[in-house]
């Protein structure tokens, strides 16, 4: 072989080196963007698996959410109606209290006055017969009485509470007023209710204010616009008395 041709073979061997390394150099790229174009769609594929993980999730929670608003509204619903249960008992315990007497009440009503006739010649000259002239427990009863048949909601005698097993009794010069109260003349009686119902009451033809006008006794009667009477202080114990059970 000449010098000539092994140069144009070492040409030509360089041309397909050069022409190999260039075709090379062209897929490199394609090739790359391939294996990059593969590895994110797995990506994209993994991530919409998360998402759609997410969502089943938050699908989840949502209806924990929902259990658990829906128990708390039951919750609160129950609170409120133990609520309003409880309020309804304390009504009722204060009516009941209030009924009883044990507590301190307030309102308009009448105010009477209750004293002995004032000694004078009759009297005097008459000494076996004072006693028909000085106030009784029996007319101490009277009036509490025409009181209450006319409406009286509560009523006091001397700032004593009085209610219907208040003992009211002869005590010599004095009465006596509930279990332990004593009174001498003269007696305050206030009532609280219809003023003018209570004050038309003892004008009546068989109102014991006529019989002790009669005899001389000071009764004195005036509406009052507040009147506060204490509560009841005794004692309220129901030894034989039972209650009926709606059923028997």
């Amino acid at each position: 072989m000449s010098k000539n041709d092994s140069t144009i073979w070492l040409i030509t061997l360089v041309c397909i080196l050069l022409g190999f390394f260039a075709v090379r150099a062209f897929e490199g790229p394609k090739v790359g963007a391939e294996i990059g174009e593969i590895a994110s769609l797995e990506k994209i594929e993994k991530l919409v698996n998360e998402k759609k993980e997410l969502e089943l999730k938050k699908q989840e929670m949502d209806e924990i959410i929902k259990q658990k608003e829906n128990r708390l509204k039951e919750y609160e619903e129950n609170i409120a109606e133990l609520n309003t249960q409880y309020q309804q008992i304390q009504m009722e315990i204060q009516e009941a209290r209030l009924v009883a007497g044990l507590l301190p009440v307030e309102g308009p009503g009448v105010e009477i006055v209750l004293n002995d006739r004032k000694r004078d010649s009759f009297l005097s000259n008459n000494p076996h017969i004072i006693s028909y002239f000085i106030v009784h427990d029996s007319d101490m009863l009277h009036v509490v009485n025409e009181l209450r048949s006319a409406g009286a909601e509560a009523i006091a005698i001397n700032g004593t509470r009085i209610m219907a097993n208040s003992r009211i009794s002869c005590g010599g010069p004095t009465i006596n007023v509930g279990k332990y109260q004593r009174f001498a003349p003269p007696f305050i009686i206030q009532a609280i209710g219809n003023p003018d119902r209570l004050m038309a009451s003892f004008q009546q033809e068989d109102s014991i204010y006529h019989d002790l006008q009669a005899w001389g006794l000071e009764f004195q009667i005036r509406k009052v616009d507040r009147i506060i009477i204490p509560r009841y202080l005794g004692e309220l114990e129901y030894i034989y008395a039972k209650t009926i059970q709606e059923d028997e």
